[in-house]
C-alpha cells in the first residue's frame, strides 16, 4: 500500500520546500532552460535571477559564471548528478540535480537543490544555542549538522581523490584491515575517520595512536597495557592498553613505519591469534577489533632494508588505500582555497577573499605539506593580510618568501673596482631569475611571467647554474 499524502498538505510543504532558507532551487524545462529559482538561490551563488531567467544552463555555464552544470549532465546521462560548484562569485557549494521524467521516460523537467558550505558551518556553530518550536524545522537542521558532521575537512573534486573515495567506501563495509599510504598532510586521518563512521563498528571506540609521537619505551605499555608490579612509575592497578580499549571497535595506527621490530612481532601475533597480553602479565585475552594503519614511509623499501616485517605488512594491507599527494590533484586547490576561507571568515569574524593573482599562485605553488599546508597558508594570509582582498604579496609572506617586486628592490650586488657594466647586469640578472625561481618553481613559469621565450630562460637558468 502506497501513502499519499492529503492535497492540502501535498501544496503547503511545496510551498514550504521552494521558500526554504537554506537550500537553494533552480528548476528548467527538458532543454535545461531555467523556469524557476528560489530567494535561496541568489543568496548562495551571488547571481541575480535576472542573469539565469530564460537562459539555458549550457548559456549560464558558457559565459563563465558557473564552472559546470549539473543540469546538463543530468539531461545527458538521464541520472541524479551531485558535483562541487564554484560561482563567479567565488562561492562555493554543492549541487544535487535530479531529472523528472514522463510517462515515456522522456525528461521534462530538472531540479537542482544547492547548499552552501559555509552556511552549514554557522548552522553547526549556532546550533545548539538556538530553540525551534517548529518541528519540521527543527528535523532540518538536524538534517543539516549531520551532513556537515559528516562532510569534515574532505573537500574535493579531482577524479584522484574520487577513486580514494570511492575506494574507502567499499572496504568500510568490510571487517578487514586497511593500510592508508601518502605524504604528510594528504588527509589519511580524515579517510580512516571516513572508514570507521561507514563501518558496523560506527557505534563502538575508535581509538587512535601516533606510534611517531610515543617514546619506544613507552610504546609497548600504551598498546599492550601492563599489569600491577610491572615497572616502577607504573599504576598501582595496573593499565588498559589501547588493543583492549579498541574492543569492539576500530583502532588507527598512524604511523605505522615508527613502530620498533620487537613491537611488529608482537602486533603480528595479535593479529593473527585475536589475543593481547599486557606487559608483566601471564594471562592472555581475547580481542575483537578492526585495524586500520596508516604512514607516510615507503612501506616496501623498509622492507628491503630489514627495518619493517614483509609478513607483518601483509597483514595490514589485505585492502591498500593510497592518497596521492596536492601536486597530483591540483583541480582540489581552488576548491580547497575556498572552503577555508569560509571556514576562517566564520571563525574569525571576516569577509575576506583571494584576489585573482593570488589565488593563480596558490595554484601553481608547490605544497609539500599538502592539504595541512594549504590550509595553514589561507590561515595566514587571512590572518596578516591588511584588506579584505588578499593579494598576491600576502600569499608571498605567507609562503616566507620576498615578492619577485620586493626582491628586485634589494638586489645585494656588491660593485668592485674591476666589475664592467657587463658584470653587474648579470649579477642583477642572476639575482631576479634566482628568486622568480623561489616563487614559480619552473623556467616555463618564469618565462610567461617575464613575458619572453622559455629558450631563453632555460639557457640563463643553465649559464648560472640555478634549479
Amino acid at each position: 500500500m502506497q501513502n499519499q499524502l492529503p492535497k492540502q498538505l501535498e501544496n503547503r510543504l511545496l510551498q514550504e520546500l521552494l521558500k526554504n532558507p537554506f537550500m537553494g532551487i533552480n528548476i528548467t524545462d527538458e532543454q535545461g532552460r531555467v523556469l524557476f529559482l528560489n530567494e535561496a538561490h541568489y543568496r548562495i551563488t551571488g547571481h541575480t535571477p535576472q542573469q539565469y531567467m530564460g537562459k539555458t544552463m549550457e548559456e549560464i555555464k558558457n559565459s563563465g559564471m558557473i564552472s559546470e552544470s549539473a543540469t546538463m549532465i543530468a539531461l545527458k546521462t538521464k541520472k541524479n548528478v551531485l558535483i562541487n560548484q564554484i560561482a563567479s562569485k567565488e562561492n562555493t557549494f554543492q549541487v544535487k540535480a535530479i531529472p523528472i521524467f514522463d510517462e515515456n521516460q522522456n525528461i521534462i523537467f530538472v531540479i537542482n537543490y544547492l547548499i552552501d558550505v559555509s552556511e552549514l558551518v554557522r548552522v553547526q556553530k549556532n546550533l545548539e544555542q538556538i530553540q525551534y518550536s517548529h518541528k519540521q524545522l527543527k528535523d532540518q537542521f538536524e538534517l543539516l549538522k549531520k551532513e556537515l558532521n559528516n562532510k569534515g575537512e574532505l573537500v574535493f573534486c579531482s577524479k584522484a581523490m574520487e577513486a580514494v573515495v570511492e575506494r574507502a567506501y567499499k572496504v568500510a563495509q568490510n571487517d578487514v584491515a586497511v593500510l592508508i599510504t601518502g605524504p604528510s598532510g594528504s588527509g589519511k586521518e580524515h579517510i580512516a575517520n571516513m572508514i570507521w563512521q561507514k563501518s558496523k563498528r560506527k557505534d563502538k571506540p575508535f581509538v587512535r595512536i601516533n606510534c611517531a609521537a610515543i617514546p619506544e619505551s613507552l610504546l609497548e605499555s600504551e598498546l599492550f597495557g601492563y599489569e600491577a608490579g610491572a615497572f616502577t612509575g607504573g599504576l598501582a592497578k595496573g593499565k588498559k592498553g589501547l588493543i583492549e580499549s579498541a574492543e569492539q571497535g576500530t583502532l588507527l595506527l598512524d604511523e605505522i613505519g615508527e613502530l620498533p621490530l620487537s613491537l611488529q612481532s608482537k602486533l603480528l601475533r595479535v593479529l593473527q591469534d585475536h589475543e593481547v597480553r599486557r606487559v608483566g602479565g601471564s594471562r592472555t585475552m581475547k580481542v575483537d577489533f578492526r585495524l586500520i594503519a596508516s604512514t607516510n614511509a615507503d612501506i616496501k623499501q623498509m622492507i628491503a632494508e630489514k627495518s619493517f616485517r614483509e609478513d607483518l605488512y601483509y597483514r595490514l594491507s589485505v585492502i591498500e588505500i593510497s592518497i596521492p599527494p596536492l601536486k597530483q590533484r591540483k583541480d582540489d586547490i581552488a576548491l580547497l582555497v575556498h572552503y577555508f576561507l569560509k571556514i576562517f571568515n566564520v571563525k574569525y569574524d571576516m569577509h575576506k577573499y583571494m584576489s585573482k593573482e593570488a589565488m593563480q599562485y596558490l595554484y601553481c605553488a608547490e605544497y609539500p605539506g599538502n592539504v595541512r599546508q594549504l590550509r595553514n597558508i589561507v590561515e595566514r594570509t587571512m590572518i596578516l593580510s591588511q584588506n579584505d582582498e588578499i593579494q598576491q604579496r600576502d600569499v608571498y609572506e605567507a609562503f616566507g618568501i620576498q615578492s619577485p617586486v620586493t626582491a628586485a628592490e634589494k638586489i645585494p650586488i656588491t660593485v668592485t673596482s674591476n666589475m664592467t657594466l657587463k658584470n653587474m647586469l648579470e649579477e642583477y640578472e642572476k639575482h631576479i631569475l634566482t628568486e622568480y625561481m623561489k616563487i614559480y618553481g619552473s623556467g616555463n613559469k618564469i618565462a610567461k611571467k617575464l613575458k619572453t621565450d622559455q629558450s631563453t630562460i632555460s639557457r640563463k637558468l643553465n649559464k648560472y647554474h640555478i634549479k
